[in-house]
């Protein structure tokens, strides 16, 4: 009787964590640049992303990422609700400001082969587009998955452990 509560309590605990996290929540990755010098993430369970690299520093969210299905070669457009970051041009450091005219933007370009950052640059404003040709991509699974393939794990050791135990 025992163990069928304790195979009972695993499973609803599984069941518990399943229905936690969405199984299509991931992170992806995009190297970006010459030799992926920049990098791309997009949390689609979180609904942020980041640009990092040599000349750029910039983190942003939206609800369009939600919808971010990923792959090579994405067809995507995301208009950002929130951006902040810095920028290096002609060696000098500028910061994003904001122009009610034009939204800010993450969009794929040439069929995915390449990204654009579109933000204002500087004040007065000195730069716009930030475009990188896509390099290499990751997809990285959910956090919460994760923790359900360690449930998993733990579950199985401890099975093992009380067979030796028995024996």
């Amino acid at each position: 009787m025992k163990t069928l509560t304790k195979a009972t309590a695993i499973g609803l605990a599984t069941t518990a964590m399943i229905a936690a996290s969405p199984a299509s929540a991931e992170i992806f990755e995009y190297r970006l640049g010459n030799n992926g010098a920049h990098t791309l993430t997009i949390d689609t369970d979180a609904q942020t992303g980041s640009w990092t690299g040599s000349t750029v520093n910039a983190t942003f969210t939206s609800p369009d990422f939600a919808n971010f299905q990923g792959g090579e070669f994405p067809s995507f457009m995301a208009t950002l609700t929130s951006i902040t970051g810095t920028r290096i041009i002609n060696g000098q450091t500028v910061n994003i400001s904001s122009n009610p005219r034009h939204p800010e933007m993450l969009k794929t370009k040439e069929g995915g082969t390449k990204w654009n950052l579109w933000a204002n640059w500087g004040d007065p404003i000195i730069g716009g587009d930030f475009v990188r040709k896509n390099t290499g991509y990751t997809e990285v699974p959910a956090p919460g998955m994760l923790g359900l393939f360690g449930l998993a794990l733990a579950a199985i050791g401890l099975g093992r452990r009380r067979r030796k135990v028995a024996a």
